[in-house]
């Protein structure tokens, strides 16, 4: 597999938000609920190199989120006319839910970025284990 052409950005925001690697397309990047794979399956491309790279996902989709709720809570006090107070546990439910919905897609975009800037790649090979096809690779504990 050549990784060294990159694919054009519209390919690329597409495997994202599909949730597959920004490099190949074929890996998944979740290996379930909001579990980050390591390294694609299938192009070993390693998706975060230090801690705390996923923190621009956060605060992408803190601020859509947010800009969905101040839109949505003025629309409903504009058009209802009610006291605002009811619908507090209302917008905070639904505060909570877009950021869990929202939060993987926008963590793929921000993988998908990182491998636009060059911060997705496979590792050199001396730091891979040999997998002989047919096998799963190791899964080690942290």
């Amino acid at each position: 597999m050549n990784l060294s052409s990159n694919p054009p950005l519209s390919y690329v925001l597409r495997r994202a938000l599909r949730l597959r690697c920004p490099a190949c397309g074929y890996g998944h990047i979740y290996e379930r609920n909001l579990h980050l794979h390591e390294t694609c399956e299938y192009c070993h491309a390693r998706y975060e190199r230090e801690p705390g790279e996923s923190l621009g996902a956060a605060y992408l989709v803190s601020g859509l989120t947010m800009i969905w709720i101040l839109g949505g809570f003025w629309a409903l006090d504009t058009l209802l006319d009610v006291s605002p107070t009811p619908f507090l546990a209302l917008w905070t439910g639904i505060m909570i839910v877009l950021n869990l919905f929202f939060y993987r897609v926008a963590r793929a975009l921000w993988i998908a970025f990182a491998y636009l800037t060059g911060g997705v790649y496979p590792d050199p090979d001396y730091e891979r284990e040999y997998v002989s096809p047919g096998e799963k690779a190791p899964h080690y504990e942290r």
